[in-house]
């Protein structure tokens, strides 16, 4: 199925002002910006638009509070465009502006849009890493960073009402594939035309360990930087504007492999720095993960919960009955 990646992130937000001097200290390119609405973009040319809640250019969805009220969806071409298009018009109103753009909203609330987007290229350059035994840096130090800069917007997570049934409309309708369960927590899954581990989490709203409140909203975004000097980088950065992050520092989710940095943001939810993520492609078979094993491989701050005992090994492969309507119910 051709959807390739997110194209933009359109946020509602409390106090645009606030927003978007957050959004310059994490590393993203302004646009435009004014009282009311604001224009962000990563290297790869994906953006972030910021609009005052209430704003009667946000789309009507269902989900609550500030955060990301829709995500656009990038398609390579305008005859795949006009595929999805053909087939979500049975059943869906689309409205169509004047970017092009397809919007609509699903029968479980969440407003979605669908663009022809090739993002730009972007070619990162990690300093080679040596280790005892092996000399991949030899009379050249790493590159000294004092920022971050996101190059992708990775993924983005919110805590739905009923996962299954989102995972029925993206895997059936756009085309999503599964990619791995996190038991009790939520699925995660990407794009039919993505090799990154995944573009969205559905994540269960009851799962209070990890932040979901039981209500349909935003959770976080994840922007792509270079490696772990550019997270930390970041984070130093950051810091001295007087944002903290929250809670857990640096660390590696052990589902994803991912190198992983959250902030609290103002514009809703967190922002997350992420590197080193896995990559997937047609051959790769679905796992389903105990949720505190999959959660991370390591944690700067543990949680509480973390500190009282290692988690248990759980993880096995999903088997063809249990590939689509996995439980995420313990």
């Amino acid at each position: 199925m051709p959807i390739t990646a997110i194209a933009e992130l359109t946020y509602a937000v409390e106090d645009v002002e606030k927003c978007v001097r957050f959004l310059e200290d994490f590393g993203l390119s302004k646009l435009k910006s004014g009282s009311d609405h604001a224009v962000f973009e990563v290297l790869s040319g994906q953006r972030v638009s910021l609009y005052r809640l209430g704003d009667q250019r946000l789309p009507q969805s269902e989900i609550v509070g500030p955060g990301v009220h829709e995500c656009v969806w990038a398609l390579a071409s305008q005859a795949d465009l006009d595929g999805l298009v053909g087939d979500l018009s049975r059943d869906h109103a689309l409205v169509t502006d004047d970017s092009g753009t397809v919007h609509f909203v699903t029968s479980f609330g969440q407003a979605i849009g669908l663009r022809v987007f090739q993002p730009r290229p972007v070619v990162c350059s990690p300093s080679p890493t040596n280790a005892p035994g092996i000399v991949n840096r030899l009379n050249m130090p790493r590159k000294w960073l004092s920022r971050a800069v996101p190059k992708t917007i990775s993924h983005a997570v919110w805590g739905f009402l009923d996962v299954n049934e989102a995972f029925d409309f993206y895997h059936d309708r756009l085309g999503f594939r599964l990619t791995d369960v996190q038991k009790g927590v939520g699925l995660y899954i990407r794009a039919g035309r993505s090799t990154n581990h995944h573009n969205i989490m559905l994540a269960d709203a009851d799962v209070t360990l990890f932040g979901f409140s039981g209500k349909f909203e935003f959770h976080h975004a994840n922007f792509g930087v270079e490696d772990i000097d550019e997270i930390m980088a970041g984070k130093n950065y950051l810091q001295r504007q007087g944002y903290e992050d929250n809670g857990w520092g640096f660390g590696r989710h052990r589902v994803s492999s991912e190198l992983f940095l959250y902030m609290p943001s103002p514009t809703g939810g967190e922002v997350e720095y992420g590197a080193d993520c896995d990559q997937v492609n047609e051959q790769w078979r679905p796992r389903i993960w105990g949720a505190s094993f999959a959660a991370f491989t390591f944690v700067h701050d543990m949680p509480q919960w973390l500190k009282e005992r290692e988690p248990e090994w759980d993880v096995s492969y999903a088997t063809p009955e249990t590939s689509r309507h996995v439980p995420v119910k313990h």
